[in-house]
C-alpha cells in the first residue's frame, strides 16, 4: 500500500473511533456586541499576573481523555425524561419500565452514528420481543426535517426523539457523539460508550442484560 493510501486509512478510522465532537450553539450576536461594548481597559502586568494566578487555582482542569468505554455500576439510576417523537408525541424514559433499553444520542451529519444505526436496527428486530427497547436521541438543532429524511432512508424501526436541550446536560453532558447508554430492566446504567462500537458489543450487553432480567430473584 502507497504512503499516502495509508495515511488517510489512519485518519479515518480514528475519526470513525473516537467519535464526532459535539456541536454547541454558537453565542447570539446581540451578546457578542454588549460584550464588546461593555470591556474594560487592558489590565497593566501587575494586574494581569495576578488575575493569572487566580485562574490556575480556579480553573478546572482540561479533560484530554480519549473517548472509550466506561463502565457504570448497578443502581446508577438513569435520568428519567419526557421528550417529543418525529411525529410530536410525548415519549419518557418510563414508557419503557421493565425493559432492557439502548439509549444513544447521536445526530444525522455524524459519520461514526450513521454507521451504528444499522446494528440497532438489527438488534431491535432480533430482541424487541424478548423485553429489548431502542431509543435514539437526535441532537439535530436543524429541526425534524433532516432527521426524517434519514429515518426514511434508513428505515429506522425504533423511536427516534429530539432533544430539548436539557436531556443531554442530565446524563452528564455529551461531549462526543455517538454516546450510547446500555440500561437495565431495573432502569439502571450498566454500560457507556462513546464513539463507534461493533453490533457485538451491544448484543453481548443486550443478552446479559435479558437473561439478568429473566433469572429467579
Amino acid at each position: 500500500m502507497k504512503p499516502r493510501k495509508l495515511f488517510c486509512l489512519i485518519l479515518v478510522l480514528m475519526f470513525i473511533t473516537d467519535g464526532c465532537k459535539k456541536k454547541e450553539p454558537e453565542p447570539p450576536q446581540q451578546e457578542q456586541t454588549k460584550v464588546a461594548a461593555e470591556e474594560k481597559p487592558e489590565p497593566t502586568q501587575r494586574e494581569q499576573a495576578k488575575v493569572e494566578a487566580e485562574e490556575k487555582t480556579t480553573q478546572p482542569p482540561v479533560d484530554k481523555t480519549t473517548p472509550g468505554p466506561v463502565e457504570r455500576p448497578a443502581g446508577n439510576p438513569a435520568p428519567s425524561f419526557t421528550l417529543e417523537d418525529l411525529s410530536g408525541n410525548k415519549v419518557s424514559l418510563s414508557d419503557f419500565k421493565g425493559k432492557v433499553v439502548i439509549l444513544d444520542f447521536w445526530a444525522t451529519w455524524c459519520p461514526p452514528c450513521v454507521m451504528e444505526i444499522p446494528h440497532f436496527i438489527e438488534l431491535y428486530d432480533q430482541y424487541k420481543a424478548q423485553g429489548f427497547a431502542m431509543v435514539g436521541i437526535s441532537l439535530d438543532r436543524g429541526g425534524t426535517g433532516e432527521v426524517e429524511a434519514f429515518v426514511r432512508k434508513y428505515k429506522v424501526n425504533y423511536p427516534i426523539l429530539m432533544t430539548d436541550g436539557q436531556v443531554d446536560r442530565v446524563y452528564g453532558g455529551i461531549k462526543y457523539i455517538p454516546t450510547t447508554f446500555v440500561i437495565d430492566a431495573a432502569g439502571n446504567i450498566r454500560q457507556k460508550y462513546t464513539g463507534y462500537k461493533d453490533k457485538a458489543v451491544f448484543e453481548a450487553d443486550i443478552k446479559a442484560l435479558l437473561a439478568e432480567a429473566e433469572a429467579p430473584s
